[in-house]
């Protein structure tokens, strides 16, 4: 088994080198499980994987689902799509993936295919530092209310707690993102405004965040359960 070289950047997230795509184990599976777990982001620079290679680095975190409301790149590899910011909606709110279905995904990854010479980095949330950074009485007054999510058509919806528990770890996170949370039932509409404001200012503090910026080839993965990203439009 290759020790892999993980290396934490600032605020969040790790850098990932040593990968090999044609000796990946059980050990190597492990240490990048154990990674992302530890720093909810990993970043793997100039590792330029094939469609089917980037498929296989996803399944080792388990099952790998095509994108339910997007088209594939390749009928063959349909759990991979594209994203073209030139031509279509910049990802320019911080969010959470289609957190307006029942089940968002747990883990997403990005490759890096074409890149500007400047700009277009990738910011990262840690909902868990967030959450700790509440005071108790916040995080208690939080911990009964749920928000309704919905994607822009309004033709999707789920509601999910305004505070989610990693499943793996038990610790909790901030889950709202300004992109699809809309409204928390349990307050007024007035009252739901407010709190969800304070809220998305609140978790966009810098001291909670990672940035990366992109080269050719990189890929960067990421827990969706507990953290939002943002492309910076610039």
């Amino acid at each position: 088994m290759s020790e892999l070289d993980i290396r934490p950047v600032a605020g969040m997230g790790a850098e990932v080198h040593g990968l090999d795509l044609d000796a990946i184990d059980e050990g190597v599976a492990a240490q990048l499980t154990k990674a992302l777990g530890d720093h909810l982001m990993l970043a793997l620079p100039g590792l330029d994987p094939s469609l089917r290679g980037l498929r296989d680095i996803a399944a080792l975190f388990g099952t790998v689902d095509p994108v339910p409301y997007l088209d594939s790149v390749d009928p063959d590899v349909p759990e991979v799509i594209s994203l073209d910011s030139m031509y279509q909606v910049k990802a320019d709110l911080w969010h959470t993936d289609a957190t307006f279905l029942e089940q968002p995904p747990a883990i997403a990854l990005l490759h890096m295919v074409d890149c500007p010479s400047h700009g277009g980095d990738t910011m990262f949330i840690d909902g868990h530092a967030v959450y700790d950074s509440l005071s108790p009485a916040m995080q208690g007054f939080l911990a009964g209310l749920t928000c309704i999510h919905d994607d822009a058509r309004g033709d999707k919806s789920a509601e999910h707690p305004v505070v989610r528990t990693h499943p793996d770890t038990g610790r909790p996170a901030l889950f709202v993102n300004k992109q699809f949370s809309r409204r928390i039932p349990q307050l007024s509409r007035p009252e739901s405004q407010m709190l969800l404001s304070y809220l998305f200012r609140w978790q966009e503090q810098v001291q909670f965040s990672a940035r990366w910026r992109w080269s050719p080839g990189d890929v960067v993965m990421w827990d969706e359960r507990v953290t939002l990203h943002i492309m910076v439009n610039d």
